[in-house]
């Protein structure tokens, strides 16, 4: 009976172990759901960000800064997806950490709906 190549078992190994650590933030969102990221959106981020994402939401005016305006597309450019995302899980002032509310999936199925159906991307 043949064995396998050690090399193959290595690279395979090592494949499993990338896709699983970092793949999400190579994949991104994109096998996220955007219709659970919309109400993932409404239910939290609305208020402050605004129905269309421009940062006019009712809470907006209270805040000392402005919350992003995800359609403007020049400053949207700036973020990876990985840094959204981060600001998601972490907060920024005055953004509140989401880290204990949303799960990991939750936190891509709303950036992907912020990035498709907000930003454009």
């Amino acid at each position: 009976m043949r064995q396998p190549n050690r090399h193959f078992s290595i690279s395979l190994g090592l494949l499993v172990f990338l896709v699983g650590t970092i793949g999400p933030g190579i994949l991104g969102a994109s096998g996220a759901d955007l219709a659970k990221g919309e109400k993932i959106y409404k239910l939290m981020c609305v208020k402050c960000h605004g129905p269309t994402g421009r940062g006019d939401g009712r809470k907006a005016a209270d805040l000392k800064t402005k919350p992003m305006d995800y359609t403007d597309k020049a400053r949207m450019a700036k973020f990876t997806d990985d840094q959204l995302r981060e600001t998601i899980i972490d907060g920024k002032e005055p953004m509140p950490s989401f880290k204990k509310k949303l799960n990991p999936s939750d936190v891509d199925d709303v950036l992907a709906y912020i990035l498709k159906k907000l930003a454009g991307r």
